[in-house]
């Protein structure tokens, strides 16, 4: 009881002090004329005193609606900040739910909001906890232009800061790094809740995949034309030839008619492998989703592989334990990777005797091993080897299509699992494909 007393106490007594303290002068220039005028016998004692009262309490008033009115300005602003504040957080809220990468600016270049998704692409590589505040993640300060160093987006904003630009410009950029990235950036004007100004908007949209699958495509479409053109070229002469001589020798007659049928060949199996390519590029971000007997797989090609070994009188044979070996994958890809290996270890191990195929395991991965005992590759092809039409052999017409380990590679990739290449000059190759286990 005595300390709510004491605190009542106390407040009327600040309450006393902040009226009566900024009037003091003024009481006491009142106090002073009063007693001149006393001692003037202009005014009786009781009467000075009761003019002091009378004033005083006329001034406390008008010092009381002076207060009220303070008070009333300041609930006023107070409600206007409580109501920016909130509009600000719903906008935020807003911000924070919009999926691509997303940053609100003020006029002055100065970042107000981002999301997660901006946070994760631009701010991670910087010391953030200089200028972050720990409670909203909200830079302090920093501008724009530390974060994203882009001359065009800068021009840009700029051109709407002078009215030269509409609500709404959509631009591309390109943000140089290790790979450079581009993004599509949507810009358009927030308009500032606490001042009579905009705010900008910015939403990131990442093309740099979009980008690279146009630019492939063209080279694609390019090299396909050219590698096309030789065997066509060759059909079209060969065939201009026989309908003119043909008849006249018929041993000429049968070596072009040879020729014609290999190009033939060459021609079909270059368009199939592109075919092949192009579907396994297609189905890359596809996830297989049955499992798949490694063994089974190995099994059905292996014969029919054994042929083509007779033929190249090389030895093939495979080492692996009677054992299922299962993983998640897709039939069809794991059988045309393991035709394509083992493919070009025969073909190509022209100075060697056998090819041996292993299965094995350890605790989380299943590998399949194609090694030869041929010629080997020389380090400075092996991180080429993959490349769309890259031949180690300059001769085209003995070294295949160029496209066989580029299409093992994107179904590798589609697995999840990893191509490991080893070989050496004069000793041999090793070409292994590392699963996952289910």
């Amino acid at each position: 009881m005595n300390k709510k007393i004491e605190s009542t106490d106390y407040q009327i007594g600040s309450v006393l002090r902040e009226i009566i303290r900024p009037n003091i002068p003024i009481i006491f220039l009142l106090v002073v004329l009063c007693f001149a005028f006393f001692l003037l016998g202009v005014f009786t004692f009781f009467a000075a005193i009761f003019f002091i009262m009378i004033f005083t309490v006329l001034l406390l008033a008008m010092s009381n609606d002076k207060r009220k009115s303070l008070e009333f300005y300041k609930n006023q602003e107070d409600s206007k900040s409580k109501d920016t504040h909130e509009d600000f957080n719903k906008l935020k809220t807003i911000v924070e739910a919009i999926k691509e990468p997303t940053i609100l600016i003020n006029e002055n270049d100065v970042i107000l909001i981002f999301n997660q998704s901006a946070e994760k692409i631009f701010f991670t590589s910087i010391a953030t906890d200089s200028f972050l505040n720990s409670e909203d993640k909200i830079p302090i300060g920093l501008r724009i232009q530390s974060i994203i160093r882009s001359t065009l987006l800068l021009e840009t904003l700029n051109l709407y800061k002078d009215n030269q630009k509409d609500n709404f410009e959509k631009i591309e950029i390109t943000l140089p790094g290790e790979i450079d990235r581009s993004y599509e950036v949507d810009i358009s004007r927030v308009p500032n809740f606490s001042k009579d100004e905009f705010n900008f908007l910015l939403i990131f949209r990442e093309t740099t995949e979009v980008k690279k699958i146009l630019t492939l495509r063209s080279e694609f479409i390019a090299n396909a034309s050219h590698e096309l053109k030789t065997p066509i070229s060759i059909i079209k002469g060969i065939a201009e030839t026989l309908e003119k001589y043909g008849d006249e020798d018929k041993e000429t007659f049968k070596d072009f008619l040879k020729k014609l049928i290999d190009e033939s060949n060459r021609a079909q199996l270059l368009i199939e492998d592109l075919l092949s390519l192009n579907q396994a590029e297609m189905r890359q971000h596809i996830l297989p989703e049955k499992e798949v007997n490694l063994m089974k797989v190995l099994d059905n090609i292996f014969d029919g592989l054994n042929e083509l070994a007779k033929k190249n009188k090389i030895k093939l044979s495979k080492e692996l334990e009677k054992k299922e070996y299962l993983i998640q994958g897709d039939e069809n890809d794991i059988r045309i990777a393991f035709v394509n290996l083992i493919e070009n270890a025969l073909k190509y191990n022209n100075t060697g005797q056998s090819v041996n195929i292993k299965i094995f395991e350890n605790d989380l991965k299943i590998i399949f091993e194609v090694k030869d005992d041929g010629p080997g590759i020389h380090e400075d092809h092996i991180s080429r080897l993959t490349e769309r039409f890259y031949r180690v052999n300059s001769d085209i017409r003995n070294s295949g299509t160029g496209l066989g380990l580029s299409i093992v590679k994107n179904i590798v990739s589609r697995h999840k699992a990893q191509l490991e290449i080893e070989s050496k000059l004069g000793i041999g190759s090793s070409f292994s494909i590392i699963f996952n286990k289910i």
